[in-house]
């Protein structure tokens, strides 16, 4: 019988890492076949830890941070259940009046020429598909917040994590050295989501690195000697090195906003570190160190390329907030509960007027605004409350890791805040986290800072 569960940890485990690893690799996820496979295996290993859990080898602990998320899935599924026409005319007037206008048009195609319920979603069907694949990413950060538990696991995912990583700078390094693309783009389409993995990825190592040390030390002791000591100086120059070839990779993505996520998360990272830190911070000379390598390294292949896309800003800028400036037609008219999560390309057609150009715009280039845009206020504000109760939540773990003097929580949990951030912020003029790889990444980054905050209740 223990060996029997044991077995099925063990595929948990398996399924886990796979989707870590093979995420990545099919041009980010981007295909339905891909995606369709993840997800379902993210289904599957959810029934396997279910199972377990309804066998008692296994709890399911949820804090109160999960309530807006659970609030928010509830809201998606709301948004497709139909209502009588006078109370979708208080929620959502103008689904109402689209719906009733293309009444005529649907019942050619079979629908009924009368309908007395309508949803506030314009198109009900792709709102429901969207919310299966947010559970699917759901159902993976918790996953990982309740399988990688002890300090062993996180390390024995850890391994993958950044060796996949790695893989994938060498790759982008190698492309853009060779010239055979403009930019390095590893295994993606689009060099921006490229850099959005990367991104998350770094701090993470950057933290693995430094958690390698301690956060004490003796009087009189020197950095040098307290952050690389004999046992860990060989394994900290490695992931330094790593870190440095995935930093190298994302400047040579191109990516400006990738860039500049990245510039503000690893400032995050070292005022969150002399934030918490009692005995002030002697470990900032590392993340000095290796961002003067890699800039370095990064001029020496030569970064024409990045710095005339940078010249670009004012030029390309303008394309993006024609856009944002037809969107906000579509939050005036969808003001509480948006248009549908996931109908951004049924609806942005019927509003767009600043942008002419004739291309068929499937995401906003702005998750934030097509949040807004989808889900309303109400989504939105469901979304900022988790996030803050979240932070909240993370920072108290940071100052309680602090004072215990337990180096590789405090920094494991640093990095993968960090890494959060960077994406947040690459969202306000990208749509990574649409991209089905970045999403479980991001997911992943979620549930490994809730498995580390688990350990302080």
């Amino acid at each position: 019988m223990e060996k029997k569960r044991d077995l099925t940890r063990g595929l948990i485990y398996v399924l886990c890492i796979f989707i870590l690893v093979f995420s990545p690799l099919p041009i980010g996820s981007v295909e339905s076949w891909s995606r369709y496979l993840l997800l379902a295996v993210s289904f599957l290993t959810l029934t396997l830890w279910l199972f377990k859990v309804l066998r008692g080898e296994e709890r399911i602990i949820a804090g109160k941070g999960s309530l807006p998320l659970f609030a928010f899935i509830a809201l998606c599924l709301f948004q497709i259940l139909p209502l009588p026409g006078f109370i979708l005319s208080i929620l959502s007037e103008k689904s109402l009046h689209i719906w009733r206008d293309n009444l005529k048009a649907l019942s050619t195609i079979g629908h009924p020429k009368e309908e007395l319920f309508f949803t506030i979603s314009i198109y009900p069907h792709t709102t429901w598909i969207h919310t299966l694949e947010l559970l699917g990413y759901v159902s993976f950060g918790f996953l990982v917040s309740w399988v990688f538990r002890t300090r062993k696991d996180i390390k024995r995912v850890l391994i993958p994590v950044l060796g996949i990583v790695l893989l994938e700078s060498i790759y982008g390094i190698y492309q853009y050295a060779g010239g055979q693309r403009g930019f390095a783009t590893g295994t993606f389409v689009n060099h921006n989501h490229f850099a959005g993995l990367l991104e998350m990825s770094i701090p993470l190592a950057l933290g693995y690195t430094l958690s390698m040390g301690s956060l004490r030390g003796g009087k009189g002791e020197g950095i040098l000697r307290r952050v690389a000591s004999e046992e860990v100086f060989q394994k900290q120059m490695l992931m330094l090195f790593i870190f440095s070839l995935t930093l190298l990779a994302l400047i040579l993505s191109g990516s400006r906003m990738g860039i500049f996520s990245q510039g503000f998360a690893l400032i995050f990272f070292y005022l969150a570190y002399i934030g918490t830190k009692r005995e002030g911070a002697h470990r900032g000379w590392m993340i000095l160190l290796v961002l003067t390598i890699a800039l370095l390294y990064a001029l020496w292949i030569g970064l024409y390329q990045v710095v005339e896309r940078f010249l670009k800003i004012e030029e390309d800028a303008p394309i993006r907030t024609l856009v944002w400036r037809d969107m906000l037609s579509i939050v005036k008219d969808f003001p509480l509960f948006g248009s549908g999560f996931g109908t951004f390309s049924y609806i942005y057609p019927l509003y767009k007027k600043h942008m002419e150009a004739p291309l068929r715009y499937i995401y906003a280039h702005n998750d934030w605004l097509q949040l807004i845009a989808e889900t309303g206020i109400a989504g939105f504000l469901l979304v900022i409350a988790a996030l803050l109760t979240f932070f909240s939540s993370s920072f108290r773990a940071l100052s309680f890791f602090s004072k215990k003097g337990d180096e590789f929580y405090f920094f494991i949990l640093l990095g993968a805040l960090s890494g959060i951030v960077s994406i947040l912020i690459h969202s306000l003029a990208d749509f990574n986290l649409h991209i089905p790889s970045n999403a479980f990444y991001f997911a992943f980054l979620f549930g490994l800072t809730g498995a580390i905050m688990r350990s302080v209740r």
